[in-house]
């Protein structure tokens, strides 16, 4: 079964080289490329795994999250955060708001793909 990914990122470059990299490994990919359409495809598809940016225009990576641990149909969905961001207080932050993992950029796909991994079988491991 393959496994369905949701990058959300401003920067198209970054969606290509997530989708690029995810593919490869038999992931199905989604992206949205602000909050707003990120949220509603979260709600509409639930992916696996969400990946998501902090730094956005209109709506940033924060309020996502916290939209989307508000939304009952979102809440249970592991995020890792993908951010150019290694402010300290920002990764305390999010890990407060129920992230599972904070990698920030330029990142090694092979790392990202690893910890996609182990977050989907841990989410699976709480829901059996």
């Amino acid at each position: 079964m393959s496994h369905k990914i949701l990058a959300i990122d401003d920067e198209n470059d970054v969606l290509l080289i997530i989708k690029t990299a995810l593919a490869s490994e038999g992931y199905d990919i989604l992206t949205a490329s602000n909050g707003f359409d990120g949220l509603a495809l979260a709600e509409d598809q639930k992916p696996d795994i969400i990946l998501l940016d902090l730094r956005m225009p209109e709506m940033d990576g924060m309020e996502v999250l916290e939209q989307l641990r508000e939304n009952e149909k979102t809440q249970d969905i592991p995020v890792i955060i993908l951010t150019g961001i290694s402010d300290k207080n920002k990764i305390r932050e999010a890990l407060d708001k129920g992230i599972t993992y904070y990698i920030v950029k330029p990142f090694e796909c092979q790392d990202l793909v690893s910890k996609i991994q182990i977050a989907i079988k841990d989410s699976r491991q709480e829901t059996a």
